[in-house]
């Protein structure tokens, strides 16, 4: 179970589904009980911010790190024009944990609390547990399983104490879900963080920002950039944003690491050749040890999972 620096934003007003609808890369209408990975791109196809959608009766909860809430609202807002729709960010923002694997499971159990599946929203009295795609089992950084994202209000204890965000991003990384922090806003069209594979894009709904240029992408074959995992040893943090290289070139970034004793493990995007020849930190540094994706990679028109 680990705490997390994640900002919840309401999203209320006669128009409010609609407007995110129209705006994100994923469906915002009939969601019912689920959620869902959603990303925000610019004109060009870029990703400007991912976030995790649910209903709350008629309202819309976005969850993102909340490093990006400040840029995604101010850019959001300016779309607005006459549409019924507000934006409020949750404060005093609400606590949150994420359960992971079987140890997280006993740990909600602790709380009263059974963990729901992958892409359920389930209310327990005053906490909302949000079913969040399972986790590898990596060696150090994971022990693999069921995540789920806990809300809670603001103020409550819990009778244990949440695990180092170091955990948290490596069950996220484990996943082979993105994300997308200020230092790589707007770098990644979707299919290059595997955003596609992990239920992020709908190619069956109606436009958004970007829509024409991440259908292309798709529909023009395998894109030549994709996320992969690696892992390798580090005397400091990786941050993201980082370059990667390949063969002494520069062939993609860093997406998200979690550093945790003397290892790093990292999700990146690259060219799918560098992928193939493996990646360096530095273009004549030492090579990422591949660790395999939860998923298989794939387009998602022409194959099944």
């Amino acid at each position: 179970m680990h705490a997390g620096g994640i900002s919840l934003i309401r999203v209320s007003g006669a128009d409010a589904v609609h407007f995110l609808h129209g705006q994100f890369t994923q469906a915002v209408e009939n969601l019912g009980n689920r959620t869902t990975l959603a990303g925000y791109c610019s004109p060009k196809g870029r990703l400007l911010a991912l976030m995790r959608v649910w209903m709350d009766g008629d309202d819309v909860m976005l969850a993102l790190p909340a490093s990006m809430a400040e840029s995604f609202l101010k850019r959001i807002r300016m779309y607005v024009l006459r549409a019924k729709v507000v934006f409020t960010p949750l404060d005093p923002a609400p606590q949150t944990l994420v359960f992971v694997g079987e140890a997280g499971e006993k740990a909600a159990a602790q709380m009263g609390l059974a963990v729901p599946q992958p892409g359920e929203v389930r209310r327990e009295g005053a906490a909302t547990l949000l079913g969040l795609p399972p986790s590898e089992a990596i060696d150090g950084f994971c022990a693999g399983g069921s995540r789920t994202l806990a809300l809670f209000p603001a103020g409550t204890e819990f009778p244990f104490a949440p695990a180092p965000d170091a955990w948290r991003t490596a069950a996220v990384i484990a996943a082979g879900v993105p994300q997308i922090l200020p230092e790589t806003r707007e770098r990644f069209v979707p299919q290059a963080v595997n955003l596609e594979l992990v239920g992020g894009v709908s190619f069956k709904k109606g436009c958004y920002p970007g829509q024409e240029v991440v259908s292309r992408v798709q529909h023009i074959g395998e894109t030549n950039r994709r996320a992969a995992i690696g892992r390798i040893a580090a005397a400091e943090d990786v941050l993201p944003g980082a370059p990667v290289y390949s063969e002494g070139d520069e062939a993609g970034s860093v997406i998200l690491s979690a550093r945790i004793g003397k290892d790093a493990l990292i999700f990146y995007s690259a060219t799918l050749s560098a992928i193939e020849e493996g990646v360096s930190l530095t273009p004549d540094g030492a090579k990422l040890s591949n660790v395999p994706l939860p998923y298989r990679i794939r387009n998602v028109l022409t194959e099944e999972a």
